[in-house]
């Protein structure tokens, strides 16, 4: 591969300080395949760009920015404008400190894995296995838009994906880096290794994106973009936004009929926090674009804060098709994805359960063409629950459905708020029985199927004793049976994509316990871990 990666100042070219992973590091861990064997740029050391401390701070910029021009105004009243040495102390030590954190990061790619060490007194030597990547994301803040920069962030499976991030490059060479980092990671997915020895990828040119994150690229096609008007109006008539409504009215009324400003006061709180819900949601949300490319789908959005995220195929772990009440009345709908990866360090508990829109407020023609786009042929959930289910439940019994196919489960449920959720067997980690006090009274159970993701499952809610049974016995078979075609079509795909012909080895076999006690040698699904 020729590589075209960032080089700033103090950039190394591996081993020439003494320090860091060898060229066999990556290799030498038990269990570790080798990967593909990048070219001498891609395995050196690099560091970031000498601005990446100012982006780093972010958000504290603007307020360490203000404090200093508190402290220069009152000095300068205090002492005339001749006194400026704490304020001089308070700039050289951000400077010394933002120095030295750029000076001790620098970042590696070899064997594919991603190597990145940062850290002076307390020396961190972060690895990043390639082959467990999910996602890939360009990522832009305001502060790294105004300085033309952009970092880089992967999302990993099984593990906190927070530290696998490169801040901060120039947007060009990000947007590169992306590209490489994606044909290592499918190569590492692809190839093992072959008696200890390690098999090399195809040398391919790495061209340089041909228009920025917000623009469709040549080899992209565009299959959804949202509306601005329709996305504030989603936003609004959401539950978030409802109750950002309902306070607003309130402080209204109080303010109108009551003038008390303790009462309004009570309410700033929740209304401050709902205010910084749908913001959120508005700034993250907004000029999202969809596109399938060969490396898979491409997803473009943010106001302020933009993200560029390429996530590979069969890293999809479940798609939810979302149908808010009042979203019904107007024909909307919102379509989301899964994608295995747990909870980020700096992530709220919301924020790690909501799952990627690629259609966050859309018409329900645009989400079901999504839809047939990400799941061909997708079955619908025919199947109700029996009578008995009006007793445990009596305003949600109309909307509870189950049904499938080999390939895939799919459950919906809701009044308020109808989800219907499509699992692909071949990812599914487990299949559990669940019976309360209520159903075993009246001979009900369910059974849930869950996937690596944010706590997606596909319910079977209330059925028969007879029906739970024998989907327990039937689902675990079939899931066996999807990751066996899934893992055929993959090394098939390998061995095609063989330059000189040579076959590949097999991906390790792993043993899976399934809920009805019997096991099976299969492939680990990529994306997820064995359950």
């Amino acid at each position: 591969m020729t590589s075209q990666l960032p080089s700033y100042p103090g950039s190394g070219t591996g081993q020439a300080d003494g320090t860091g992973p060898g060229p066999g590091a990556a290799a030498s861990a038990p269990g570790r395949s080798a990967g593909p064997s990048p070219d001498e740029d891609m395995a050196g050391w690099h560091r970031l760009h000498p601005l990446s401390p100012l982006v780093r701070s972010g958000r504290h910029f603007t307020g360490l920015l203000i404090l200093l021009v508190l402290l220069v105004v009152a000095n300068g009243r205090k002492s005339g404008g001749g006194e400026f040495i704490s304020e001089g102390v308070v700039i050289a030590v951000v400077l010394v400190v933002g120095i030295i954190n750029w000076a001790v990061t620098r970042w590696r790619v070899e064997r594919g894995v991603l190597f990145i060490e940062t850290g002076l007194i307390r020396r961190q030597s972060l690895r990043f296995p390639l082959s467990q990547v999910q996602a890939i994301d360009v990522v832009q803040t305001g502060l790294a838009r105004t300085l033309g920069l952009a970092a880089i962030q992967l999302r990993m499976a099984g593990a906190d994906s927070s530290d696998a991030k490169l801040l901060a490059l120039r947007k060009a060479e990000a947007l590169r880096l992306r590209e490489e980092l994606l044909s290592l990671s499918k190569a590492s997915h692809s190839s093992t290794s072959q008696a200890g020895a390690a098999v090399t990828a195809p040398r391919t040119q790495a061209t340089a994106p041909t228009a920025t994150p917000a623009q469709p690229q040549a080899d992209e096609r565009v299959l959804f973009h949202v509306r601005p008007g329709r996305l504030a109006a989603g936003l609004i008539f959401s539950i978030t936004g409802v109750v950002m409504v309902i306070i607003i009215a309130a402080i209204v009324v109080i303010t109108v009929f009551v003038h008390s400003p303790t009462a309004n006061a009570s309410y700033l709180p929740v209304l401050i926090g709902a205010i910084i819900g749908v913001w959120r949601q508005f700034n993250g949300q907004y000029g999202t674009m969809v596109a399938l490319a060969p490396d898979g789908v491409r997803l473009r959005s943010g106001l302020v804060q933009t993200t560029a995220e390429t996530i590979r195929p069969g890293r999809i772990q479940a798609v939810r098709l979302v149908e808010p009440l009042v979203w019904r009345w107007f024909g909307w709908a919102k379509l989301e994805v899964d994608v295995a990866g747990p909870r980020q360090r700096r992530e709220n508990r919301s924020e790690s359960r909501r799952l990627r829109a690629l259609i966050p407020v859309g018409t329900r023609a645009e989400a079901e063409k999504m839809l047939s786009e990400l799941v061909a042929d997708a079955p619908r959930p025919t199947q109700r629950p029996p009578a008995s289910t009006r007793w445990k439940a009596p305003l949600n019994y109309h909307f509870l459905a189950f049904g499938g196919d080999d390939r895939y489960a799919v459950a919906a449920r809701g009044r308020l708020r109808r989800t219907t959720t499509w699992v692909p067997l071949e990812k599914v980690q487990s299949v559990r029985w669940v019976q309360g006090p209520v159903q075993r009274r009246l001979g009900l159970a369910s059974v849930k199927l869950d996937v690596a993701g944010k706590r997606v499952t596909a319910s079977a809610t209330d059925r028969t004793v007879p029906e739970a049974a024998e989907l327990l016995t039937r689902l675990p078979a079939q899931a066996r049976a999807a990751r066996a075609r899934a893992g055929a079509s993959e090394r098939a795909g390998a061995r095609a994509s063989e330059p000189d012909g040579t076959r590949a080895s097999e991906p390790d076999g792993t043993r899976v316990s399934e809920p009805d006690g019997t096991s099976a040698e299969h492939p680990t699904p990529a994306g997820g871990q064995s359950s």
